[in-house]
Parts: C-alpha cells; structure tokens; sequence
C-alpha cells in the first residue's frame, strides 16, 4: 500500500511538470498568422496613418453662415430707394407723440428763422451792391442762409412742415399711412414752425440783430412786400417754392455724407430765394421779423394776405410736383 502511495504521487508530480512545460511552450510560441521574414529580406515596416478628411480648425472651409464685415452703404441711392425710404420715414413720424412732432417742429422753425436772419443781415448790409448788381445780389441772398438753415434742419432730424408734406403724402399714397396720421403731423409741425419762427424773431430783435438804419428799412420793406401781392401771385410762387424745397430733400435722402447733404440742399434752396419764391416756414420769421422792426403789417393781413396763399401753393407744388409724381413713377406698381 505504501509503494502503490509513493508511486501515484510521483506520478501527479509528473503530470504537473508536463502541464507546466506546455504552458510555458504555448506563452511564448509563435502564431500560425505570423511569419518569420525569410532571411535577405527587410522586415516590413507600418505604413503610415492615412490622412484625415476631416478638416481641422485652421483648414477648414469658411462656413456660408460666418460673418463677414459690413457692406459701406451706397454713395447714393437710386431715386425708386429714394421714394421706399420716404415712404418708410412717413410710417416712422406717424407714431411720433404730438409732443415730439411739436418739439422738432419748434426746433426746424428756429433754424430756418436763423438762416433767414442771416440772409436778412447780409443781404441788408449791401444796399451798394444791390443797386450796382442786382442780379449778383439776388444770388447772395439766396447762397447765404436758408440753404445752411435747411441744412440744419434735415441734420438735426427737424419736423418741418413743407417738407413733411412730400413724405407724408408719399406714405400716404402708398399706403403706409392715414389721412389721421397725416393731420396729425402736418398740424403739430406747423404749430411748432411758427412757434419757433416767432421765438427767433423775438431774440433777434431782443439782440438788437437788424437795429441799424438799413437793416430796419430793409427787414420792413422785405415783410410788407410779402403781405401786398395777389393771391395767385403768393399761391404761384409757394407751388414752385416747395417744389425746390422737396427736392432738396429728396437730393439729401438720396446721399450718404453730410457734404453730399449739403450740397443737395444748396442747390434747390439757393434758386427759389435767388427767384424770389415763397417759403411759409421762412415767412413765418421774416414778416415776424418785420413787424418787430416797426413794420405796419396787422396779424390778418399776416395770415390772409401772405400765410393762406403761401401754406395751400406749398402743399400744392409738394403733393403734385414731387409726392404723386414720383409715386406715379415709382411706387404704383411697387
């Protein structure tokens, strides 16, 4: 029995001594799917990573949706983008409180009585000038004053009425406002004008502007002339005056600098007062003006015999001349 014991056990310990070779034989065997290169030839090497397709940061396609810097505006505008921007300016002013309408209008009729101050002023000084070269003088006081007064006004964002009824009546033809919106603004602005109109005149005389000999005979002769012509005659003048005023602003809608506003505005303004037209805003601080310097001019006459005429031939030459013609052309069919 001890024999047979002593014999399995040797026979275990065998056993474990052949598992233990295999398992050392089978770790560090080669596998079948790898072949031993055979002798004289390079071992092969790993090819290199193809390359990504999938672009990186820095290469990457710009995409459509990225930014890119903002576009300058156009020099100018062509005149149908003229007559869209008045439109969308009327729909603008037409939810304008009556208080921010009457302010701006206050403010636009302050600056057109300056720039009639000043032309009141130059002109006045050179009587010399007007007896040797009336034609020359005549330009003078149409070059200096009003042209920088409407200059003001449509930089400083003014609500003045002549101008207001070539964008109003545009917006309303188009239909991007009522008749109410309409009233509403020609009313405040005009109630602001004349104020503002009155105000200047006020400090003017307060300042003792035009106190001298000639320029009180000067301002005076100038209002009472504006109160003594036929009806038809102020009427007239009025329907060309606003003609020229809307297309100064017009002109200064279409550019884009403030020279090119500027010169805009110089062109149109320079020839009605060089022609000697009527402006009811520019009336409205030149007759004022004239009555303070003494002139005998009663508030009916003002009204009837200069501010009626002039008012209805400047809503005229406006809506017809530039408002519905430049619809006709631009915006009927838009």
């Amino acid at each position: 029995m001890v024999a047979t014991a002593m014999k399995m056990t040797r026979v275990r310990a065998a056993r474990v001594k052949v598992d233990a070779g295999r398992s050392r034989d089978v770790r560090w065997a080669r596998p079948n799917h790898v072949r031993r290169p055979a002798p004289g030839k390079p071992r092969p090497r790993c090819a290199p990573p193809a390359a990504s397709t999938v672009p990186t940061p820095a290469t990457a396609a710009p995409s459509s949706s990225s930014s890119s810097p903002p576009q300058a505006p156009p020099a100018t505008l062509p005149p149908p983008e003229v007559f869209k921007a008045a439109c969308n300016m009327s729909a603008t002013k037409a939810v304008y409180s009556f208080d921010k309408t009457l302010v701006l209008g206050f403010l636009a009729g302050a600056l057109i009585g300056i720039g009639g101050l000043l032309s009141s002023v130059v002109s006045g000084s050179s009587p010399g000038l007007a007896q040797a070269n009336p034609g020359l003088a005549s330009f003078v006081k149409g070059a200096i004053g009003l042209p920088a007064g409407l200059s003001m006004v449509i930089l400083t964002g003014g609500e003045l009425f002549t101008g207001n009824v070539f964008i109003m009546i545009s917006g309303l033809l188009s239909g991007r406002v009522t008749a109410t919106d309409l009233s509403k603004n020609w009313f405040w602005s005009f109630l602001g004008n004349f104020a503002g109109s009155v105000f200047v005149a006020g400090m003017a005389f307060l300042a003792a502007t035009t106190a001298s000999e000639a320029l009180t005979a000067a301002v005076t002769k100038a209002a009472v002339s504006k109160v003594s012509a036929p009806f038809v005659t102020l009427f007239a003048r009025g329907v060309l005056c606003n003609w020229l005023v809307c297309l100064a602003v017009w002109m200064a809608m279409a550019s884009s600098s403030v020279a090119g506003k500027i010169l805009s505005v110089f062109v149109p303004i320079s020839t009605f007062v060089t022609l000697g037209f009527e402006h009811s805003v520019a009336n409205m601080f030149l007759i004022t003006q004239g009555i303070f310097a003494g002139a005998d001019i009663s508030i009916k006459q003002f009204l009837l015999g200069n501010m009626v005429p002039v008012t209805l031939g400047n809503v005229a030459g406006s809506a017809i001349f530039v408002a519905a013609a430049y619809w006709w052309a631009y915006g009927k069919n838009s």
